[in-house]
């Protein structure tokens, strides 16, 4: 038989189903973790590895308000189709940092160029222009606020038959009559007639410091004052030389009276003592006080510009500490002092010069130079500066063009000959306002259909008055405005008084 031993049994280990306690597990929601040999890792190798990457990398310098650029605009799994479509909305640009609109310069066709456009219209900010400006009135209104009839007045390019007072009476010589109108209570009236042994008016001048007294030059040398609340004359004088009129100048008491002969009469009106300046050589034609009385300025139709310390009777244009004299290429009528810096003028010249010339009393050397120059080909007939703002009006006659000068030249004494050609132009007969220091021409408006003769500031430094002699018609321009009053704070020192 055969001997079989029974097989082997093996013992199983029963297994308990595993019951779940709160000290069994530290987290509930973990997984978990693979235990790794720390013998069967090379921790060189894996500090290695990971350096490498570290200094790869670029090294980012930004600055604390303005952040970097990024290495990489878009994402580095972008298919070349995004790419494209990316560039063409202008959204895959590498230049992150932009100083400048760099969208500006697209083409038309670009689909986002209006929308950029209208975006950035709204960003840009409205610089509006200051209550004072003239952008804010006469730029915005380029029409006259009145217009008057002025029948008879000179034709004289060069008289002065226009004046404003301090009771805000317009003032127009008229042939040998004087009409003014006061533009509050819009009443007429006529001054005086002049007999005819007086000649014609060549120039009238309300007084400062007396508003009812208006000084009258004739063509004849006479200069009489005439009283607007008596209608009487009040004093008179005359030349020797029987020389006409030209600009006058009030300094409160003291008159100067340009003549036609070169001399300028500096008169008392108290005393009816006067001195004589004698220093052009031509007629005279504007004559300005400045703002603080100290210095007198006149031109003449020769373009000499002059500059007069009346109280030590020097010109200070041929004195050795000044020296030099200030010159015009063309007769000046146009002078005018800055009211908000005394030191300060400002000439114009009729043709065929045209320009403006801002000068400085501190600035004369022995070779005098103005601080600017505005060249304008246009005949210059008055300058107004602005009271309330750095600005400076003129206004203007006929412009003409100057010949170039590669044009080919027949002879010497056709070159001698050769003059500019008048012209029509915008700033013909109009009427001009001018930002300084820049000298931008701020605003330019037709006044007249012929040149404007002379113009006129109101008392308040905001409306110009302006005549035509080929019209013999007068308008009124509201230019400027008027500043702001502001309160002055009541300070906790004005209640204490230190005794």
């Amino acid at each position: 038989m055969e001997n079989t031993a029974p097989a082997a049994q093996t013992c199983v280990t029963p297994r308990r189903k595993r019951v779940w306690t709160p000290s069994s597990v530290t987290n509930l929601y973990s997984a978990k973790r693979r235990r790794i040999s720390v013998a069967s890792v090379d921790l060189s190798k894996e500090l290695s590895a990971a350096r490498e990457p570290m200094a790869a990398e670029k090294v980012t310098v930004a600055d604390r308000f303005i952040s970097a650029p990024q290495e990489h605009p878009l994402p580095l799994n972008t298919t070349p189709r995004s790419v494209r479509i990316a560039r063409s909305f202008g959204l895959a640009d590498a230049r992150v940092l932009k100083f400048r609109d760099t969208n500006a310069s697209v083409s038309t066709s670009h689909e986002l160029r209006q929308h950029r456009s209208q975006f950035a219209r709204l960003l840009a900010s409205s610089c509006e222009a200051p209550p004072t400006s003239s952008l804010a009135h006469l730029g915005k209104r380029k029409h006259f606020t009145l217009a008057l009839d002025a029948p008879g007045v000179s034709i004289d390019p060069f008289a002065h038959p226009l004046s404003w007072s301090a009771q805000n009476n317009i003032t127009v010589a008229c042939g040998r009559d004087v009409h003014y109108q006061n533009l509050d209570s819009r009443t007429i009236t006529h001054l005086c007639k002049l007999p005819r042994y007086y000649g014609h008016i060549s120039s009238i001048e309300w007084a400062a410091h007396q508003p009812h007294v208006l000084a009258v030059g004739t063509t004849c040398g006479i200069v009489t004052l005439r009283d607007a609340n008596t209608k009487q004359e009040v004093s008179e004088w005359s030349d020797s030389t029987i020389s006409m009129i030209g600009g006058m100048s009030w300094k409160e008491h003291v008159l100067a009276v340009g003549m036609d002969d070169g001399e300028v009469n500096v008169h008392d009106v108290r005393t009816r003592i006067g001195t004589t300046l004698t220093s052009h050589k031509s007629r005279i034609h504007g004559v300005r006080w400045s703002p603080n009385g100290k210095y007198l300025l006149t031109s003449d139709h020769q373009g000499i510009v002059r500059l007069w310390d009346v109280r030590g009777g020097k010109d200070l244009t041929v004195c050795d500490t000044h020296g030099g004299r200030m010159k015009h290429g063309a007769p000046v009528k146009a002078v005018a002092w800055c009211p908000w810096k005394s030191e300060l003028f400002a000439t114009g010249s009729s043709y065929p010069d045209g320009r403006i010339h801002i000068w400085s009393v501190n600035s004369i050397t022995a070779s005098p130079a103005p601080l600017h120059t505005i060249s304008l080909n246009t005949a210059v007939t008055s300058l107004i500066w602005s009271p309330h703002c750095k600005e400076l009006l003129s206004t203007h006659g006929s412009s003409w063009t100057t010949p170039p000068a590669s044009a080919p030249v027949l002879s010497h004494s056709a070159a001698r000959t050769a003059r500019p050609v008048p012209t029509a132009s915008a700033q013909a007969n109009s009427l001009m306002v001018h930002a300084y220091p820049s000298c931008k021409r701020l605003v330019t408006v037709c006044a007249h259909q012929a040149t404007v003769g002379n113009s006129a500031l109101s008392p308040d430094g905001t409306s110009v008055f302006t005549i035509c002699p080929a019209e013999e018609a007068m308008k009124m321009w509201r230019v400027w405005g008027t500043p702001e009053s502001v309160e002055r704070r009541e300070s906790a020192f004005d209640r204490c008084t230190i005794r």
